[in-house]
């Protein structure tokens, strides 16, 4: 058995994802109604929207990211990668087996998330139905190149760190990205010809760009596609970078004393 199907048939063992299937299916189909609909029936789709993706924005945090870290874990401390290793399958190949075989697990979130959007908050008009598919895949294909360099990165720190340090450092860079590099924009703002907060922004990962949940919401259609291309290129220029230190920092032997 290679390292992919081994992660594949660890995962499947879990039975975690039977849990994480039915939270993505059932969570934004219930929860919207709990909201006082009744009295603007308009808004429950656009509510269903954004249950659907911050949904999978937590899933992908608390699950994807920890799965990374503890896989990046145990393939070095446990010896299974040194196995591996002797066995021809080198460190590249090791972390992108570990990493796929997760990613994998990822994917039908984001299946459901477009699904449920497309299924039960379509709206009505055409050309708002249009633009409201484009906007899902362009939303899907943001977050996957957000998460996916990311839970790289804590295969990566997992596996020379521990899983401690290798989920807390990719999600907190993540949730940096989403939320923090919003205020640091703001103090910029409010502080003018701070350079090192300039430089700072500079260099934060803009994750915030990923969420396409405020154009659901209030139905500002999809990127324009040179913005759409503008921001694929930034995250996977991210992903180059983060992948390059996640596969530097990713060992297949346990540290030894």
């Amino acid at each position: 058995m290679d390292l992919f199907r081994l992660t594949i048939s660890t995962l499947l063992a879990r039975k975690m994802w039977v849990v994480i299937l039915l939270v993505a299916i059932i969570t934004p189909i219930v929860f919207p109604l709990f909201t006082p609909y009744e009295s603007n029936p308009p808004l429950l789709e656009p509510a269903r929207a954004q249950t659907t993706w911050t949904c999978a924005w937590i899933i992908g945090i608390l699950w994807t990211l920890s799965q990374a870290a503890r896989f990046g874990e145990s393939n070095s401390r446990s010896g299974i990668g040194s196995y591996f290793r002797s066995q021809g399958l080198g460190s590249l190949r090791q972390i992108f087996a570990i990493w796929s075989a997760i990613m994998l697990f990822l994917l039908p979130v984001v299946l459901i998330a477009i699904g449920t959007c497309l299924l039960f908050a379509m709206p009505a008009d055409s050309q708002e139905a249009s633009m409201w598919v484009w906007t899902n895949l362009q939303f899907a294909t943001l977050f996957l190149l957000t998460i996916g360099p990311l839970a790289l990165l804590g295969v990566g720190l997992g596996s020379r760190f521990g899983a401690l340090v290798g989920y807390v450092a990719p999600t907190g860079l993540c949730l940096y990205g989403l939320y923090g590099v919003t205020y640091l924009g703001m103090t910029i703002r409010l502080r003018d010809d701070n350079k090192l907060l300039e430089w700072l922004y500079a260099v934060s990962p803009q994750y915030h760009l990923a969420d396409l949940t405020p154009r659901l919401i209030f139905k500002m259609g999809h990127l324009p596609w040179p913005d759409f291309a503008g921001f694929f290129l930034y995250f996977l220029a991210i992903t180059l970078v983060l992948g390059s230190f996640a596969t530097l920092l990713f060992r297949t032997d346990p540290l030894r004393n």
